[in-house]
């Protein structure tokens, strides 16, 4: 995951965030990822495994979302906490924005941003640009064969292919 923002990085292309979704986050990466200059939006998996510091104590998402009283009606959001994300001697400041799933009203999903600058309702909208990208993908790869096509494990055919979809996929957009 890293080597494309790195390379990003080095080609100067502008980015002020990073967005992407619950497989990637972790401490080691959110710390990764602001380490080259970026921050993060993402999606973080209620887990008990990963521990964040929160009030001078290392707790997960779980302990955190049942520690407070949560906003009421029909807010965007249910929760906003502030955390910090540590390993080692190395830390930087999260927050969590929890928001109802809505999928099912009784459970609830929690973003994590690294830029705690951004209103909840910014970290909502910016999160919320990630259905258009699954979206894409979605038609990349079952009309464009995105996953068949190319079985190579090398990282510069597997960018080939991917243009080469890609440009499929424009032509695709173009004619409909």
């Amino acid at each position: 995951m890293l080597q494309p923002l790195e390379e990003s990085k080095a080609a100067a292309i502008p980015a002020r965030q990073f967005l992407f979704d619950t497989w990637f986050c972790s401490p080691v990466s959110l710390l990764r990822i602001h380490r080259l200059g970026y921050e993060v939006v993402t999606m973080a998996k209620k887990t008990e495994k990963t521990h964040l510091l929160h009030e001078g104590v290392m707790q997960d998402v779980k302990e955190i979302y049942k520690k407070y009283q949560k906003r009421r009606g029909r807010s965007k959001y249910l929760l906003s906490v502030e955390a910090t994300v540590r390993k080692g001697d190395e830390s930087i400041p999260l927050r969590f924005v929890f928001v109802r799933n809505r999928n099912n009203r009784k459970d609830w999903l929690v973003l994590v941003t690294t830029d705690i600058f951004l209103t909840e309702e910014e970290v909502i909208r910016i999160y919320g640009k990630r259905w258009k990208i699954d979206v894409f993908f979605k038609v990349c790869k079952s009309y464009l064969r995105l996953e068949k096509d190319c079985r190579s494990l090398s990282y510069d055919a597997m960018t080939a292919h991917v243009s080469i979809v890609f440009t499929r996929h424009m032509f695709f957009v173009v004619e409909h």
